[in-house]
């Protein structure tokens, strides 16, 4: 991702055609996300992710995705 290799049981955020093939590879798995609880925030450019617990390694909206 982006030239880093991942572990499995990682989560990390992509594009949604790339989770989408990951998806269907089997390598990920989709995570659901309930964003109902957190304030509308106005757009902002993205950060370097944090590495997020690796629970439940899956793939989100924007696809967190995991090897």
């Amino acid at each position: 991702i982006n030239g880093d290799v991942v572990t499995e049981g990682s989560v990390f955020e992509t594009i949604e055609q790339h989770g989408r093939e990951l998806i269907n590879k089997g390598y990920a798995h989709l995570i659901e996300v309930d964003n109902s609880a957190q304030p509308e925030q106005p757009e902002q450019p993205e950060q370097p992710e944090q590495p997020e617990q690796p629970e439940q390694p899956e793939t989100k909206a924007d696809k967190k995705a995991r090897k």
